[in-house]
């Protein structure tokens, strides 16, 4: 069931369900979509600058990078989103996607604003599935936590479970330009 959640988590940020980018890159999409097993090869595919984990946690990468289009408001844009997830174990884990749109390519559904932090020079917004009618307390680590911002017309998403908040902002403070 945690696996489930986790799994989830990845289509919050907006990825297709697994193999399903592999699936649309070979459905005579442009070359630029599919997976990667580098950032370097992910970057040169998206076409735009990305960021890579400089500190996972003792996460290893649980699968491939993922280059697809950008989805919002039910719509498939020119934009591309890439996202990677950190975490082999169903009880933790960190996903990052970037949008060269502005903006996330996500809906984060019911969450609760928890704090607002300076990230890479800018605001970002700390928020949680945690807090209301049904949901775990925020305190919980049971929770998935979201961190979003934008910096240079690129659109963040991190995004945890079974992770503290500070686990969640040092992740993507320690973020780095693929070099």
């Amino acid at each position: 069931m945690r696996f489930k959640r986790i799994m989830a988590a990845a289509v919050v940020a907006g990825v297709v369900a697994a193999g399903g980018a592999a699936a649309v890159a070979g459905q005579n999409a442009p070359a630029r979509l599919g997976e990667f097993a580098s950032w370097r090869a992910a970057q040169k595919a998206a076409g735009f600058m990305l960021l890579m984990p400089g500190r996972t946690y003792g996460q290893a990468r649980s699968n491939k990078i993922i280059v697809t289009r950008c989805e919002q408001g039910g719509k498939v844009s020119k934009h591309l989103l890439v996202v990677a997830t950190y975490g082999r174990k169903p009880t933790a884990g960190f996903t990052i996607g970037q949008s060269n749109s502005g903006s996330t390519c996500a809906l984060t559904g019911k969450s609760r604003r928890l704090a607002k932090v300076v990230l890479h020079g800018v605001t970002a917004i700390l928020s949680g599935e945690c807090g209301m009618h049904g949901m775990p307390s925020c305190t919980s680590t049971r929770i998935y936590l979201f961190l979003t911002w934008q910096r240079h017309g690129i659109g963040y998403l991190a995004t945890s479970y079974g992770e503290r908040p500070k686990v969640l902002l040092g992740f993507a403070r320690a973020l780095k330009p693929v070099g």
